[in-house]
């Protein structure tokens, strides 16, 4: 029945109009035919069936239908418009052959930058920010590259640098310190007087170095006046001198505030002058400098668009507050707060760090701004002393900050004898108790860097008090009340006896020799009354330099001076003082001291190698200031640091610190003979015959008899001396004692090789290290 729809095929461009009815035609015939042998229900669904299977053939038959069409069109009007499109691309391909591109800035190779740094002994502070010069450089070396510059950074100290490479370096960077009397560090010695003797020498030429470019960024405290920073003033000015431009100016980091400020302020500018070095130098390379060509100002341009942009807001910021009638005239001591304490007349953090310099020539002159600060007065309203640098690394040494300026610590002894394993040297000496005793300090700051200090320079330095005051009651009530916090924390303390750390709850002594210089501060003598007032006695020390506070200061239970050398240039070479005219101030003090009425004490730090060799010198002192005591000790060595080159070669023996001081008793006119000693602390303790009354030592305090003395002195004004309060030296603490100050009630241990702690029978030691 079923014949194939040669009408369609043959019709197939006629749009599908004999495929329709050719459709329609079969349809009819095949339902007729297959219907004729079913049943009318059968038929009736067969019909449907059929009609389903009709439809979707003509559907699919007219999609086929449509598409054919399509193409057809498209084969007899579409191909000439491709064709026209093809060809006229092909032209403009052709055209184009004969253009330039526009010049693409390819990033430069990486440029070496070699960054040498010079330091005392190789370890602490000065390597530790030296290294802080990578840390940064690489920090940035990552945003650089996206810009399109590349730096490759190194680090050498001075002491292993090949100076024959020098000359053939890409960009030197140099970050060094300031040694005693100005010289350069150790390590950085070689160094420096090598570039030195090339400046010298007339077969260098003046040239030599034209083209390594430097930075120099120098460690210092600006309190040290003229010897502040010299060894980097030194290094930056023979670099220049041999023709080795500088990227900037020199830059120098005050010791006395933030140094990581000053030199990220120094380093944003070495930083961007490396890159317009670099720039200028691909530039150079391709041929195609000074032209003026967008691919020389386009590598200038994002760095200085970012300058540009901060001078315009910070120029817009002021016009809006002279319109609003809020402009703040800044003087010389806003402008130095600005840069190094607080963000006041900032509009931005980046702003703060120095990114305005661009004004004075694109460099901060730190050492300007530290010697004006340092004589301001408004910096002492509102400047903290300690900074943020300073108070992490005394934290980190278990000191506890308080306030601005004061700081508290738990002594060693303190804790040995809250064990009954025995008590300080004071204890051997005065009388005190001492795990009530509180080691504290108004004034972290000093006026000498001495080598033998034990708290490796991290407090700060000054030669006059600059900074806010905090008062005196408040930090009084602060010592305490961290000082028991540090007690309480030692309840769980091995051997700990309970009565004693109940007792050690009540301060009864302050050993105002912590670090720093405790008579700098304002309120000393309240400070001191606050302390008596709440019955505990007062052991203050000072370095000599401020014979106007000795003068001023009202009585106290004991004053000490240190005494460290005999002779001007071993003191400068020990104490490393602050002022100019130290000696004359030194002896100012020791004449003070001979007016005080109350107990004086000399104390003598014997460093083998600088201060033992003097003793007819260390004679005409004491003549000077005729101090009721004089201890004399041996120095304590507390390992290596970035502020001192001693080592357990300078520590005498206690019998060599016996021996000193039986040869000073002789040369002082018989007015002193050998009281007591503490072979602990290698440590012996002359006094005045004075204080031998019937044969028997009277060196102990009458702690009861002061106070009693001090409270009618602030009530009337009444005076009393050293020789009414004393109390006599029970026999083991005399000297040639055979306890030689280890009191007897206490027990001696000492640690086995297998770390144990045993007891032992007391035997006196040779040396002062325990």
């Amino acid at each position: 029945m079923y014949t194939c729809p040669t009408a369609f095929w043959q019709n197939r461009n006629s749009g599908g109009v004999a495929l329709r009815l050719e459709a329609k035609r079969l349809t009819r015939e095949d339902a007729g035919s297959e219907m004729a042998f079913l049943s009318p229900a059968a038929s009736a669904s067969a019909s449907v069936s059929v009609l389903l299977v009709a439809t979707v053939t003509i559907g699919v038959l007219y999609y086929l239908s449509m598409q054919s069409s399509a193409s057809a069109s498209s084969g007899t009007s579409g191909s000439p418009k491709r064709k026209a499109r093809a060809k006229q691309q092909q032209q403009q391909q052709q055209a184009n052959k004969g253009k330039s591109k526009p010049a693409a800035i390819k990033p430069p190779p990486a440029m070496p930058v070699r960054i040498l740094y010079g330091t005392q002994t190789g370890a602490s502070k000065s390597t530790w920010l030296s290294m802080a010069v990578v840390v940064r450089f690489e920090k940035t070396l990552f945003a650089l590259n996206i810009a399109g510059f590349h730096f490759q950074t190194s680090v050498v100290s001075m002491k292993d640098y090949d100076q024959d490479n020098l000359e053939h370096e890409a960009i030197v960077v140099a970050v060094l310190s300031t040694w005693t009397h100005g010289v350069p560090p150790e390590d950085a010695r070689v160094f420096c007087n090598w570039i030195a003797d090339m400046t010298q020498d007339f077969r260098v030429s003046k040239s030599w170095l034209a083209g390594v470019p430097h930075a120099v960024f120098g460690l210092g405290n600006a309190e040290y006046d003229e010897d502040y920073g010299t060894a980097a003033k030194n290094l930056d000015r023979d670099l220049t001198e041999l023709g080795s431009p500088a990227l900037v100016a020199l830059g120098l980091g005050d010791d006395n505030v933030d140094q990581f400020q000053q030199f990220d302020v120094w380093m944003d500018n070495v930083v961007a002058a490396m890159c317009e070095y670099s720039s200028e130098r691909a530039v150079a390379a391709s041929g195609k400098a000074g032209d003026g060509s967008e691919t020389e100002q386009a590598s200038k341009k994002a760095w200085l668009s970012q300058k540009e942009f901060r001078r315009q807001k910070k120029a817009k910021k002021a016009q809006q507050d002279v319109v609003n009638g809020v402009a703040v005239e800044l003087n010389e001591e806003d402008l130095m707060n600005e840069q190094f304490l607080t963000d006041a007349f900032s509009d931005d953090e980046e702003e703060q760090n120095g990114q305005d310099a661009d004004d004075d020539g694109g460099m901060v002159d730190v050492e300007d701004l530290g010697k004006s600060m340092k004589e301001s007065e408004a910096a002492s309203k509102s400047r903290e002393m300690v900074t943020p640098m300073q108070r992490k690394a005394l934290t980190k040494e278990g000191y506890k900050i308080i306030g601005t300026h004061s700081a508290v610590k738990l002594c060693r002894w303190t804790k040995h004898q809250l064990r009954g394993r025995g008590g300080c040297y004071k204890h051997a000496f005065y009388g005190i108790t001492s795990y009530q005793c509180m080691e504290t300090t108004p004034s972290l700051a000093c006026a000498n860097k001495c080598v033998f200090c034990w708290r490796h320079h991290k407090n700060p330095v000054g030669r006059v008090w600059r900074w806010k005051t905090d008062d005196a009651e408040t930090l009084v009530k602060g010592s305490i009340e961290r000082h028991q916090s540090m007690i309480k924390e030692l309840k769980g303390l091995p051997g700990l006896i309970p009565q004693r750390w109940d007792e050690a709850f009540t301060v009864r002594h302050c050993a105002l020799s912590l670090v720093g210089e405790a008579i700098m501060y304002p309120q000393i003598n309240e400070f001191c009354k606050q302390l008596h007032e709440r019955h505990i006695s007062s052991f203050l020390v000072t370095n000599a330099q401020f014979p106007e506070k000795i003068a001023a200061l009202d009585p106290i239970t004991q004053l000490y001076v240190s005494v460290d050398a005999a002779t001007k240039e071993s003191l400068r070479a020990v104490d490393r003082p602050l002022f100019k005219d130290f000696w004359e101030r030194f002896l100012a003090c020791l004449e003070e001291l001979k007016r005080k009425g109350q107990r004086t004490v000399y104390r003598l730090t014997l460093v083998k190698s600088y201060n033992m060799e003097e003793l007819d010198n260390y004679a005409e002192l004491i003549d000077i200031g005729q101090p009721d005591f004089i201890e004399v000790k041996a120095v304590t060595y507390c390992g290596k640091s970035d502020g001192s080159d001693l080592t357990m070669k300078n520590v005498p023996w206690h019998e060599e610190v016996r021996g000193f001081c039986s040869a000073l008793c002789d040369r002082v006119s018989g007015d002193y003979a050998l009281a007591s000693e503490h072979a602990h602390s290698n440590c012996v303790l002359l006094a005045k015959k004075k204080f031998c009354r019937d044969g028997v030592w009277h060196t102990w305090i009458d702690y009861d008899r002061f106070h009693e003395l001090v409270a009618k002195f602030y009530e009337d004004g009444s005076p009393f001396t050293a020789d009414d309060y004393t109390a006599p030296t029970p026999a083991w603490a005399l000297y040639d004692s055979k306890e030689q100050g280890f009191d007897p009630v206490e027990t001696r241990f000492r640690r086995t090789k297998d770390g144990k702690v045993v007891e032992f029978e007391y035997q006196a030691t040779e040396s002062g290290c325990g």
